[in-house]
């Protein structure tokens, strides 16, 4: 909740503060240009620099597509005061955390942690900032260099995901200006366009009217104001085209339909999409309004899908609905649907109804009140905050301010105003702004298919289901039969046998009469919550090959039918309004519970676990449907393009076999329902297998009734075991794999992936040594490879150890390059491993891999350290685990070892890890076709 309170401040929605006080400042230059400083006491001796500029590829003519973000990469080159090139700038001067975005509406620069001691380097910021906004040379030899580079990132995108984005943006945006926009342009615009283009563009939009500049940090108001004038003032202040017509999208009174068929489609889909058009006042209590019920939507919306997998009446494999932002001045609810097989048209009707009940009869008053308190606790516990948030969130608020002249706002003082509107909402209000929301215009449907009428829905199915759904009748069942509490009286109270202190963890220990352990921590910093967690060794890896499709079936289907004789949505409305959170999570190597209540919810928290691990249900109708689903999902996988090759790498690498099965349709086909309460008790119901844990805010005489009643009442058996889990190495024994696979899809593009794996064990100190080696090779690969050579736009480089439950390390390289570079590419991986296995990497390489790993190791601990309730949970785990008693604060208090890495270190590390490795070069490339660019 406290993360998405954050969202609040990129809408402004409180009382006004002065821009002009002791921490903000904001200012406009005779040229038109605004600034912001904000000194947000964060981080001392660091400031962050943006440039925000009102252009995006909207404003582009039908002959300028894609030179917005041109433009974005033309920023890290040649510019009047850096004729060497921002990048080499950056670099020199340690500045590694930048970034820059191009959107459909406006484009963003980003300078961080820029050390403000160095009042040199801080005087080339400013420097920096001007030449953005209108200093950015755009050599021909730099025009050329980005061209290779936005041309593999055009590689990297281009596949069914664009090509949907693409095609279904006609009717998404009605065939305004927003439909032929995608930002980074076509394949021939992007070979065509020249050093002049840019130039038009550039003069045209980056002036000082669509732009502003922020400076947020540990910085002099006084003296960063007047630096920025001195600087910036200088910028021309020349007229710029009205922008406001290229933004319009009409409405659509009737609505549109599409069918976009593409052989790579995942799998038979539809969607149904409504554009709302949103108000242009965004300061007043009818905008905090829009986004508290947003919130409250996008929560309870998805339930009503929920309902009726719940209640066995489905039609679909999976639904989904969302209101989010679509382009500016516009929202989105998206319906999105994947019907089984057979069963489109009765899958639509049911969307449909379900959009009807909820304009028509809207929300419950018990949904309401319960998801409004939820979020009233939410907005009271981030009333602690304060300031304006974090850097990125006081630029989002500044944006808001210059794009809509919303106040700037002290987060304290959004968050008490956003509960004073909430207190006043009622559901009847909810509901009025719902039946508003589904209004009867801008509405588009697509279905998504591989062989044209696949899913068998026209438009006249269509608009004959959407009329049907309009009717007054329809509305959706309400489930009037929630449970006031949980009938436990199966339970009968188990014993404490035993009672061991932990003493330096100021912990105790608890053997139950059912053979079950518990570990407690009294933690009353937690402050009114309590945190839970379960855990004993088992697994996937403890089950037998003839078991697994059962134990499969078993893991997919827990608490997916009720409990203790509730169907799940009986279960849904009691725990509406109650503060507890329980999940039950099967890892590979243990069986796992987690959760939290507030103190006062403990009870109903661990009566509803008793429930579930001695009265779980399973259902004959709900397994059906599962291996329905899973038979469908595999049939209808893809087998063609990118994700059929990816099929078969996985195979290739890890070989199908008895205990690595394909779960193909023979695999659901002995999955059988009469196995699942079996597996579950072997995996779940056993009590004497499990240690479960404690922390939080729960006095001890408390936390000793919850465990003799709720966990010392389950079933126990100290004789049943599972088989000791064993290490899941399905990978090939082949020590080297070389495969290029061909495969049919558009685009000349291949991606490659090399890897490297060693079972060597690794000291600290080698640990350490990796991630420089892996940092290092990133940042020659993206100087060579991305850079100079032009032969991918992303490279991703990573490395990884494990010790448990066997020893291993992995280094692998993927970048994605254009079909006839594959050979080029590969070699120059190849040669740069070996330059850094011999040391041929510079001191500035380096430093900028170690200096900011030092940096972090060596910053003082967080005091709240020792309160921390998952820190507590994870020392509480190493201690059932090991013996060990290890304080969170022993933990922190690790030795320095980046500090004192060398580059010897690395290169021993190096030599290591790929000696004798078992290595892989795989290779998934666009097939040749005669005729085609390439």
């Amino acid at each position: 909740m406290r993360f998405a309170l954050l969202g609040l401040a990129s809408l402004a929605l409180a009382q006004q503060v002065q821009a002009q006080n002791e921490a903000l400042r904001k200012g406009k230059l005779p040229n038109g240009l605004t600034y912001y400083i904000y000194n947000d006491g964060s981080t001392p001796g660091v400031a962050q620099f943006y440039l925000y500029q009102n252009v995006g590829a909207v404003n582009e003519d039908d002959n300028q597509t894609g030179l917005a973000h041109a433009l974005e990469h033309l920023a890290f080159n040649a510019t009047d005061n850096f004729p060497g090139g921002v990048m080499a700038f950056l670099k020199a001067n340690a500045l590694t955390e930048f970034e820059a975005f191009t959107g459909v509406d406006d484009t963003k620069y980003a300078v961080h942690n820029v050390p403000t001691n160095n009042q040199q380097l801080m005087g080339k910021m400013f420097l920096l900032l001007k030449d953005w906004c209108h200093g950015i040379k755009l050599l021909p030899a730099d025009v050329e260099k980005e061209r290779g580079i936005i041309m593999e990132e055009w590689r990297r995108r281009e596949g069914i995901d664009r090509r949907i984005t693409d095609s279904t943006a006609r009717v998404m945006y009605n065939y305004s200006k927003y439909a032929y926009r995608n930002v980074i342009g076509n394949e021939a615009r992007i070979r065509a366009f020249s050093a002049k283009d840019l130039r038009k563009f550039y003069d045209t939009w980056y002036r000082p009217r669509h732009q502003f500049v922020a400076i947020i940090g540990d910085v002099d108001l006084d003296q960063t104001e007047r630096t920025i004038k001195a600087t910036l003032s200088a910028l021309p202040a020349k007229p710029t085209p009205y922008d406001l017509e290229c933004r319009l999208i009409g409405d659509n009174s009737e609505p549109l339909f599409m069918q976009f068929v593409d052989k790579e489609n995942k799998s038979a889909s539809f969607g149904l999409y409504q554009r709302i058009r949103l108000a242009n006042n965004r300061n007043d209590d009818e905008a905090v309004k829009n986004f508290l019920f947003t919130s409250m939507f996008n929560t309870l919306a998805p339930r009503r899908f929920a309902r009726l997998k719940n209640a066995d009446e489905e039609t679909f494999i999976a639904a989904s609905v969302n209101l989010s932002p679509l382009v500016r001045g516009f929202a989105q609810v998206a319906w999105d649907v994947v019907p089984y097989a057979n069963k489109a048209q009765q899958a639509m009707e049911q969307l449909l109804n379900v959009r009807a009940a909820m304009a028509n009869g809207g929300f419950s008053k018990q949904e309401f009140e319960a998801e409004k308190g939820k979020m009233y606790q939410g907005m009271k516990e981030a009333l602690e905050a304060s300031g304006l948030g974090t850097p990125d969130n006081v630029f989002g608020l500044m944006k808001q301010n210059f794009v809509y002249g919303t106040p700037i706002t002290d987060f304290r003082q959004q968050i008490q105003r956003n509960i004073e509107v909430l207190v006043e909402q009622e559901v009847e209000d909810f509901n009025t702004w719902i039946a508003k929301l589904f209004a009867p215009n801008n509405l588009a449907f697509i279905t998504y298919e591989r062989t044209p009428g696949e899913l068998n829905i026209t438009q006249t199915n269509f608009l004959t289901a959407l009329a049907n759904s309009e009717k007054p009748q329809v509305a959706m069942a309400q489930d009037n039969s929630t449970p006031a509490k949980l009938d436990l009286s199966h339970i009968v109270a188990g014993k404490i046998v035993s009672e061991k202190p932990i003493a330096k963890l100021a912990a105790k220990e608890w053997k139950l009469s059912n053979g079950a352990r518990v570990i407690y921590k009294y933690l009353p910093q937690a402050k009114g919550k309590v945190f839970f967690s379960a855990t004993a060794p088992g697994g996937k890896a403890a089950v037998s090959p003839q078991q697994l499709p059962n134990y499969t079936a078993m893991r997919n289907q827990l608490m997916q039918t009720g409990v203790g004789g509730y169907n799940r949505n009986q279960l849904a409305s009691w725990l509406q309004g109650k503060e507890l959170d329980l999940t039950m999570s099967p890892g590979d190597y243990s069986d796992d519970l987690s959760g939290s209540m507030d103190v006062s919810q403990a009870d109903n928290f661990f009566g509803y676990l008793n429930l579930i691990l001695s009265r779980h249900n399973f259902s004959p109708s709900v397994f059906s449907k599962y291996v329905q689903r899973s038979k469908y999902l595999y049939a209808n996988r893809a087998t063609e393009g990118m994700e059929a090759a990816q099929d078969s790498i996985r195979q290739l690498l890890f070989p199908p076999s008895e205990a690595n099965p394909v779960e193909n349709e023979a695999f659901f086909d002995r999955m059988q329902f009469d196995e699942l309460p079996s597996q579950f008790f072997a995996h779940f119901g056993n009590a004497a297998r499990f240690t479960y844990f404690i922390v939080g805010d729960m006095p001890e005489a408390q936390a000793k009734n919850i465990a003799t009643r709720y966990l010392a009442s389950l079933k126990g058996d100290p004789n049943q075991t599972l088989p000791v889990p064993t290490a899941m190495n399905f990978a090939s024994k082949e020590p080297v794999i070389k495969r290029r696979f061909n495969v049919d899809m558009q685009g000349d593009m291949a991606e490659i992936e090399i890897s490297f794996a060693n079972k060597q064990r690794l000291s600290d100190k080698e640990q350490a040594a990796l991630e420089v080696m892996r940092s290092i090779l990133e940042t020659k690969a993206f100087d060579e490879i991305r850079e100079k050579e032009q032969l991918s736009y992303t490279i991703g480089v990573s490395a990884n150890y494990t010790s448990q439950p066997e020893t291993s390390e992995t280094l692998s390289i993927h970048l994605s390059t254009a079909r006839q570079n594959v050979d080029k590419a590969v070699a120059k991986v190849y040669a740069l491993l070996e330059e850094v296995s011999q040391g041929k990497f510079t001191a500035d390489q380096f430093k900028q891999a170690v200096v900011p790993l030092a940096v972090d190791e060596q910053s003082p601990a967080s005091p709240e350290l020792a309160t921390n309730p998952s820190l507590w949970m994870a020392t509480l785990g190493v201690y059932a685990q090991t013996g060990e008693t290890i304080t969170p604060e022993e933990s922190a208090a690790v030795e320095p070892v980046f500090s004192t890495l060398t580059p010897a270190d690395v290169m021993a590390v190096a030599t290591k890890l790929l000696n004798n490795a078992v290595k892989r070069e795989i290779v998934v490339q666009a097939i040749a076709h005669e005729g085609k660019l390439s």
